[in-house]
């Protein structure tokens, strides 16, 4: 890791982690890539929030966090954390011998211990030879990175050097000399050579890496699993491990090589000889000017002043040692082979490319564009050979310089602005000399560079693309400047095309206004510099319309949305020289997608949405508490069972819309929070009557238009996309304001509610404010069940839902939830008033017993009256003893003597603590669980069960001896959690909670020794008999009998006649032979006859093309597809069914015959439509009717029921346009091979045909990867053209099959 890059390039300063003291120091980086420190970023803000930076001078714009909002550098900071972490790690330890196991080995004992000793003993010397090999691999890293550093370091050196004293020498007769200078420059590359023994040294310190690297991780396999020491040599890679690090055997010498080059300018042989007044010389003073012998290549170069003379250069062979007697020789020319001269050629002319770089950046002082721009067109030659992936390769900011279409444009890279400034002062630099006007002699040719008038006073280079000559029609290869008519160039930097008229009578004079020559120097010069402008084309999109192209709109809607700023560039890869890109916007806008969202492009092949993004959503809706009376308004109403309230008590709305509206203000087309593709989901904010409000995008229509729910009112509209906005993440913090209820008292009439039940409850709640009282508590996803009441002066407000029940438009639907049995009334908890006055007559007096604190259980066990405190489930049920009511009132009378006249105390509670706790004017005992910051503290109510929050100036200290309970936690025998769940469900624990909390019950203890208690318990119903809580749970769905063990009968069979001391086998003998009891004949009763009707047919789409996603495919050919819009439905059609079926439902034997449409419980335990198809034995055929995947289900899991009728089937059948199979029917692997190509997939669907049934499959041609799907199976031999079957292509207006 080098210095500079873990400081700052403006302070010198080192940069520190997060953790440190200073926190000023973070490595940040800006929008053109650049990083600098916290320290130097909020030196340089502005009072405007923005920053400049110093290298290339783009201003980056701050959030409101300022310079802490950019975003830190990982890469540095993981440079800087994995040297601390290197630097900590301290030598490794002594190494310890392996010992022999000394024990006997005797018995199977000490064999034991034997082998565990050896295995210990192994994995220790395992442990030193992995801190051995660290130590190594340390040390040859070390090496590796001092070879790799300091070989270019020392070559940019020498370069360097010599490059200097050339250019002094070549200044001084620079006119002359220039293409001399050329070719001493080109001498260079024997310089490379002298550091040839330093890269094969790198090259074995690689290999060392490699093998130590590969032992390192056989260990720690075999550390990991020993077993894996019998499968490789574990000798082998201890030795491995343990070879030490020689650094002598390292030759460092490259470090400190010279080439003994220097440049020296003779100037008395200037007239004797042009070749012979300049030359490079080594420290002997031998001339190496003509010939360079290079081994094991030859270099055979061509003198441009020769003209024939052939000069041929090699290398003496450079030792591993040094350089000293490492010398260039001149040689005799000589005849090669025509494969090498070919090879050395290709070679040279890429060392000289790259030396002539090099020496451009000496000369015109900037070394960093132009080292970029030659790692630019490095990278981008080498991606060539790779191929495009769907992730990018690598991320630019860049500025789109000219718009062609989606597919051809050019864009410049944000950080070579700087230098695309510095271009430009070049050339109109060069364009002010005179030598830049064109003459009467002058001439101009194709592909020829020329400088190009653009506009205020800028001058740019261009490339002739096309030249037409004075009196002809065609164009000219070449001509004289002064018979040029029109003269078409490419702007080399900015990537677009232009064309220039000359007038006949102007001539030379209008030329030389607009378009000049460079000379010698200045072309030179401009052919160092690569074009600024690179050709781009965005990946995988094509147009919408195939036949006509790229449409004007296209160009236009990506001109508007980039236009002159920055742009997020992501590079998947190279074709012909054109870039395959996605530009993306801040914040994080694809052209791609927002193409393709407009319609006016489409994806060549099938787009996998990311599945690591998922949209930032509201907080969902505070629903109001049970049995709580809130004031409302109803914001929106659909219908009774579906509207929607904004609670008024909240107050924290109206600030937020205030927000809304001075955030976005008026609607502006250029808005920095435009959305320009939406996705399904998104929170956003969406205007409304000329006003913003927060929304939710629920669906797309199509027509660039999308369907949004305004989350604080509840209702729904269709909107353009215009109309959206980017939320902020502010705008988050409250949750969604509209609630979502049901009326609970009421349902409708019919099916479906009225219109006139619609109108009149707009009419009874429009702008008016009621009260609610939620009457049960629902997931967030689910509607509440409430109670509207109109709010009057004298408080008697009437019930909204009996109101519409007086005007007849719906009816009451209060029933009372009862536990019958099959032969008795209506179950009700409390037990009759007698048995109660007899509880308390038989109640013994206070004074008579001694005050017990804690709660002990009686001698019998069964009968016991309990009530109940406090239920979670039916796995902990709290109760009291009502024999224990006295002491328990005697407890709050000696609590509230003592606490209740007394002051708070100040101490420090704490969890686990007992205390008298003042709730609600009483004095109980109770135990602190938990107190937070605000002295507020939980505390569980010893003898009640439940957890309350109550203030510390609630609680005092507890007397020790009152601390107790006279609490009993219990838990209902002889049942388990239904649905196959180890846990009870929250509709049990719900159901049990309501009926049980607080009614009085007849307790039988089963097993006091487990806590909780296993009991068995009974309430009374109203016709006086006990009913058992399990039975009811059992009836009801909510759980199931516990399986009991056959053996557990048998144990207790033999336990029993142990204790008696009876012989099991004298009782059989002495039992006399009894004939088997007749069984009594079964009767099963006939299967239930039930009658559904099938669904609703799919909605067909339009003729014409469609996106279209294949969810399934028959065994007959029938290929199942789904539209984008049904793929959204069907996620919410899912939840739905969820809500409508919350349990499995109870098992019968139904009669299949008249079931079409029914529910299938799927693989995933979800609820899916389906319709019945066959019965076969103890299985039910059955299609999913919004999939089309067709499978043979246990009858358990299907339930003859039509849910959701007002949602058609989502899925369309289709069938393939004009081809039939060969044979009979589709054979199976034809029918396998449409499943491996098609499903899962979205592919252009061109509907050709509507059925004339609705139920029919529809005629279609789908198009996979540019190939038509027939074509595809006649091609391999699955089906064949039939004519009959055929269908016109209508508007594509293409020929059909032949």
């Amino acid at each position: 890791m080098s210095e500079s890059a873990v400081v700052c390039n403006i302070c010198g300063s080192v940069y520190t982690l997060p953790e440190d003291e200073v926190y000023g120091n973070l490595p940040r980086a800006l929008l053109c890539s650049h990083i600098f420190c916290t320290t130097c970023l909020r030196a340089l803000e502005s009072p405007q929030n923005v920053i400049t930076c110093t290298e290339c001078e783009i201003e980056t714009s701050l959030g409101e966090d300022g310079v802490d909002g950019l975003e830190v550098d990982s890469r540095i900071v993981g440079l800087i954390y994995t040297a601390r972490m290197n630097t900590k790690k301290g030598p490794s330890g002594g190494r310890s011998k392996s010992r022999m196991a000394k024990s006997p080995a005797s018995t199977a004992a000490v064999d034991t211990e034997e082998i565990a000793e050896l295995k210990r003993d192994r994995f220790k010397v395992l442990d030193e030879a992995l801190m051995k090999a660290t130590e190594n691999l340390n040390k040859l890293d070390s090496l590796y990175q001092t070879l790799v550093n300091g070989i270019p370091a020392q070559l940019r050196k020498e370069r360097s050097r010599i490059i200097r004293e050339i250019d002094v020498a070549v200044d001084k007769a620079k006119s002359i000399l220039l293409k001399r200078r050329s070719v001493l420059m080109s001498k260079l590359s024997a310089v490379d050579l002298l550091f040839s023994a330093g890269q094969k040294e790198c090259k074995r310190i690689e290999e060392r890496v490699k093998e130590l690297r590969t032992a390192i991780q056989k260990a720690r396999h075999v550390r990991q699993v020993p077993s894996l020491g019998t499968y490789c040599n574990l000798d082998e890679i201890l030795e491995t491990l343990h070879l030490p690090v020689d650094v002598e055997s390292y030759d460092m010498s490259s470090l400190s090589l010279h080439s003994g080059l220097r440049c020296s300018l003779q100037v008395d042989s200037l007239t004797e000889c042009f070749k012979n007044f300049l030359k490079i010389i080594n420290d002997d003073d031998d001339v190496i000017l003509e010939e360079v012998t290079v081994e094991p290549f030859q270099y055979q170069v061509k003198s441009e002043e020769s003209g024939k003379r052939v000069e041929v250069w090699d290398n003496l062979s450079l030792g591993a040692t040094g350089s000293d007697n490492a010398k260039l020789k001149k040689k005799s020319p000589q005849k090669e082979f025509p494969e090498r001269k070919a090879e050395s050629r290709k070679l040279l002319a890429d060392v000289i490319d790259h030396t002539d770089a090099c020496a451009e950046m000496v000369e015109t002082g900037q070394p960093r564009h132009r080292e970029r721009h030659w790692m630019h067109r490095k990278q981008r030659r080498l991606q060539v050979d790779k191929s495009s992936t769907s992730h990018p390769k690598l991320v630019h900011y860049v500025m789109v310089s000219h718009i062609e279409n989606p597919g051809n444009f050019h864009v410049r890279y944000m950080m070579e602005h700087k230098s695309a400034h510095r271009l430009t002062q070049k050339i109109n630099t060069f364009c002010t000399e005179e030598s830049s006007l064109f003459t009467f002699s002058d001439e101009i040719k194709t592909d020829s560079l020329l400088f190009v008038w653009w506009k205020m006073d800028t001058w740019c280079r261009g490339k002739v693309t096309e030249l037409f000559q004075k009196g002809c029609i065609q164009n000219v290869p070449k001509c004289l400047a002064s018979e040029v008519s029109r003269v078409c160039f490419f702007f080399l930097d900015h990537g677009f095309s232009k064309g220039l008229t000359i007038p006949s009578d102007k001539g030379l004079c209008k030329l030389n206004e607009c378009v000049r020559k460079p000379d010698g120097v200045a072309l030179a010069e401009m052919n160092a510099w690569i074009p600024m402008a690179i050709k781009c084309s965005l990946k995988d999109i094509i147009p919408s319309d195939l036949v006509r192209g790229w449409s004007t709109e296209a160009s236009d809607e990506m001109r508007s949305l980039l236009g002159s700023k920055a742009v997020e560039m992501h590079v998947f890869g190279d074709e012909g020289g054109t870039l395959l890109v996605d530009l993306k916007k801040a914040p994080m806008v694809s052209i791609r997608e927002h193409l393709v969202f407009m319609e006016l492009a489409r994806f060549y092949c099938p787009m996998a949405a990311p599945g690591s993004s998922k949209p930032l959503l509201f907080y969902p809706p505070v629903h109001p508490k049970k049995d709580v009376e809130v004031n409302a308004v109803l914001s929106h109403v659909n219908t009774p069972s579906d509207f929607y309230v904004q609670l008024v008590e909240n107050m924290e709305y109206l600030l937020l819309h205030s927000k809304l509206q001075d955030c976005y203000g008026p609607l502006a087309a250029d808005d920095e929070f435009q959305i320009y593709c939406p996705s399904l989901s998104q929170a956003c904010v969406a205007r409304y009557d000329q006003e913003w409000y927060r929304a939710q995008v629920t669906g797309f229509p199509g027509g660039r238009m999308v369907d949004v729910r305004y989350v604080d009112f509840g209702y729904k509209k269709t909107l353009s996309v215009k109309d959206l906005r980017q939320i902020k993440d502010e705008f988050f913090a409250l949750p969604e304001m509209g609630v979502r209820c049901t009326l609970a008292d009421v349902s409708s009439l019919e099916d479906v509610w009225s219109d006139e039940a619609c109108k009149e409850l707009k009419g009874l709640v429009e702008n008016k404010l009621v009260t609610v009282v939620a009457k049960k508590l629902v997931p967030v996803t689910s509607p509440v069940p409430v109670c509207l009441f109109e709010i009057s002066d004298d408080g008697t407000g009437a019930s909204i839902g009996e109101l519409l029940v007086r005007k007849g438009l719906a009816v009451s639907s209060k029933q009372a939830l009862d536990i019958d049995l099959p032969s008795l009334e209506t179950t009700v908890w409390d037990p009759p008033f007698e048995e109660e006055l007899h509880v308390e007559l038989t109640s013994p007096s206070p004074d008579s017993e001694e005050l017990k604190p804690t709660l002990t259980l009686p001698t019998c066990l069964n009968d016991i009256r309990v009530r109940v405190t406090h239920v979670t489930s039916p796995g902990n049920i709290c109760v009291q003893l009502l024999q224990f009511d006295c002491h328990l009132n005697r407890i709050h009378d000696i609590l509230k003597n003592l606490y209740s006249k007394s002051e708070p105390q100040e101490m420090e509670w704490e969890g686990e603590m007992f205390c008298a706790a003042n709730n609600t004017g009483v004095w109980e005992r109770g135990q602190v669980c938990s107190v937070s910051s605000s002295s507020v503290a939980e505390v569980l109510r010893c003898d009640f069960g439940n957890i309350v929050n109550l203030s510390v100036n609630n609680l005092r200290p507890l007397r020790p001896d009152l601390i107790g309970s006279y609490l009993l936690e219990c838990n209902l025998s002889g049942i388990r959690p239904a649905g196959g769940r180890s846990t009870w469900t929250a509709t049990a624990c719900e159901t049990i909670s309501q009926f049980l909390t607080g009614a009085t019950a007849i307790m039988t203890v089963k097993d006091p020794t487990v806590m909780p208690v296993l009991i068995f318990l009974f309430c009374s119903n109203r016709a006086g008999q006990n009913i058992s809580i399990a039975d009811f749970l059992i009836s009801e769905g909510l759980a199931l009998k516990e399986r009991k063990d056959a053996s557990l009968s048998q144990n207790a069979f033999s336990e029993e006649c142990v204790l008696n001391g009876e012989n099991t086998e004298s009782k059989r003998t002495e039992t006399p032979p009894q004939t088997p009891p007749t069984p009594s004949p079964r009767f099963n009763p006939p299967p239930e006859r039930v009658k559904t009707h099938a669904y609703s047919p799919p909605d067909m789409p339009p003729r014409g093309h469609a996106l279209m996603s294949i969810s399934a495919i028959s065994d007959q050919g029938v290929i199942y597809a789904m539209t984008h819009e049904a793929v959204c439905e069907f996620d919410r059609l899912r939840e739905r069914l969820q809500q409508h079926i919350k349990t499995l439902p109870r098992q019968k034997n139904y009669n299949w015959k008249g079931v079409l449409g029914c529910a299938v419980m799927g693989t995933d335990m979800y609820w899916y439509r389906g319709h019945v198809m066959e019965v076969i034995g103890g299985h039910v055929k059955v299609r999913y009717v919004d999939q089309g995947l067709v499978e043979s289900i246990p009858v358990c899991h299907v339930y003859p029921v039509v849910l959701c009728e007002d949602v058609a089937q989502l899925c369309i059948p289709c069938q393939i346009n004009g081809v039939i199979s060969i044979g009979k029917g589709w054979q199976l692997d034809a029918v396998m091979f449409m499943k491996e190509l098609l499903l899962g997939r979205s592919v252009n669907v061109h509907i050709m045909e509507h059925p004339e049934d609705p139920c029919g499959c529809v005629t279609v041609e789908i198009t996979v990867d540019g190939m038509v799907l027939s074509k595809i199976l006649v091609h391999h031999q699955y089906a064949t053209y039939d004519p009959r079957l055929q269908k016109p292509r209508g508007v594509c207006g293409q020929a059909s099959h032949p």
